[in-house]
């Protein structure tokens, strides 16, 4: 029998009862599970009790604890592609982003002139107009096409109109003009108009006539100043510091070619001079 006592006579074990015969009840086996316990922790028994269901309840507490590394993660994705998508639309990288502009410098001198707009000539006092004159000869007199006479003398370079002028033959490159203002003026301001700005019956004779492409002022003190002239029939002055003088030479360093076409003239010409000051 299970409970190890000798059968006797009869049906029952006298010991435990137990049907002579019958099988013998299965025994249940027991698993030990053994884990070692951390420092300070419960004892091995009571945590053993707790068996699975304890290891189910500590599952389920992780799941349920949230992620907090992620959302921080996810957070700085965003930062980051809104920051390189305002690079990208500004054209630059992040590092450009980042970084200071620096300033925009020049480390060009600064200009002894200033260009003046075409239309600000007349906006001080004009000192050509009690100037006086000394040039070469100009061309003789020509018609033009209403039959009237055209003188080219210097004086006309003073009488403030566009379509007289005063006119050289050929090419007068290295041409000095002097005008003497009567006595110490301050010129602020210096130009010309460059050709011939006539129009005569629908013919511009500014293209058919020599252009004058640069020059030089000259200054009773001994200053000088280079001045590059551009096609145009408009007056072409500049700015100056101011320059005390009498006098003032202007010598023409470049001349283009004669004027083209059937009616182009191998002459020089400047149609109106221009002097500001007080």
């Amino acid at each position: 029998m299970s409970c190890g006592a000798e059968l006797g006579a009869g049906r029952f074990c006298t010991n435990c009862g137990t049907p002579v015969g019958s099988a013998t009840p299965p025994v249940e086996p027991v698993v030990i599970v053994t884990t070692e316990a951390p420092v300070g922790a419960a004892s091995t028994a009571s945590r053993a009790s707790a068996g699975p269901a304890a290891s189910a309840a500590r599952v389920r507490a992780g799941a349920d604890r949230p992620h907090w590394t992620g959302w921080i993660l996810l957070a700085i994705g965003i930062v980051l592609a809104v920051v390189l998508g305002s690079c990208l639309a500004r054209g630059g990288d992040p590092k450009s982003a980042a970084a200071p502009t620096p300033s925009a410098t020049s480390s060009s001198p600064a200009a002894s002139h200033t260009p003046l707009p075409s239309d600000s000539g007349r906006a001080g006092t004009d000192l050509a107009r009690d100037a006086s004159v000394k040039a070469p000869a100009p061309i003789r007199p020509g018609t033009d096409l209403a039959g009237h006479r055209v003188p080219y003398p210097a004086s006309n370079m003073l009488d403030g109109k566009r379509d007289s002028a005063y006119r050289l033959a050929g090419d007068a490159t290295g041409t000095v003009i002097r005008f003497d203002l009567g006595g110490e003026r301050t010129v602020t301001a210096v130009g010309l108009v460059n050709g011939y700005a006539k129009t005569d019956g629908g013919v511009d004779w500014y293209p058919l006539n020599r252009r004058i492409e640069e020059v030089e002022w000259r200054f009773a003190d001994g200053t000088t100043i280079q001045q590059d002239l551009v096609d145009t029939d408009d007056l072409q002055a500049m700015q100056i510091h101011p320059e005390k003088t009498d006098w003032v030479e202007l010598t023409l360093v470049r001349v283009s070619s004669p004027g083209d076409g059937r009616r182009g003239k191998d002459t020089t010409a400047i149609s109106d001079f221009l002097l500001l000051g007080s």
